[in-house]
């Protein structure tokens, strides 16, 4: 086993907790899995469909002693935000943080934006952080109980071409 777990002040703040990370398998969701698990945290990473980059995050955290699963799922469909919730609590029978952190969608002149595109945008960054969080809170029993939301700067000072993508931020800031 190359390294080991320790956070910079040398203790596993996180040690026997569970997080599920929503869309971990890149850019701030890796971030933020990758320093969990340096805190002792077990990992739940969420990709949309490809699981190979969430593998790669994976791979890298056990590497270093750690513990990560990989579940999938569109967030944007049906009631698929809720069932990752369903499926990260059964990698390690329990779950104990979620950070909502998946979101995006398409940009465009609202003129020009189908009525479909306008529905994906809403469902990922509004509604899956519903039915996510909603899931969360039927099935953790943690005394240490969180769920940390990532927004964007978009939710309160909204631009050209984003005005969906802003709309649905806001509205989960509101929600949380």
């Amino acid at each position: 086993m190359r390294g080991t777990l320790t956070s910079p002040s040398g203790t596993l703040r996180l040690a026997g907790l569970t997080a599920l990370v929503t869309g971990s398998s890149r850019g701030i969701g890796a971030a933020i899995a990758r320093r969990l698990a340096a805190d002792g945290a077990r990992l739940v990473l969420h990709a949309s469909k490809d699981p190979s980059r969430a593998n790669l995050v994976a791979d890298e955290i056990r590497a270093q002693g750690g513990s990560a699963e990989v579940v999938l799922g569109d967030l944007s469909e049906g009631e698929r935000a809720a069932r990752v919730v369903v499926e990260a609590f059964a990698c390690h029978g329990a779950l104990d943080v979620l950070v909502l952190n998946a979101g995006g969608g398409s940009s465009g002149r609202i003129e020009e934006l189908s009525t479909a595109t306008i529905d994906r945008v809403l469902a990922l960054n509004l509604r899956a952080t519903i039915l996510a969080a909603a899931e969360f809170a039927r099935r953790s029993q943690s005394a240490q109980g969180r769920i940390i939301f990532i927004s964007s700067g978009m939710a309160t000072h909204g631009a050209p071409g984003v005005s969906v993508g802003a709309a649905a931020k806001a509205g989960s800031e509101g929600f949380m």
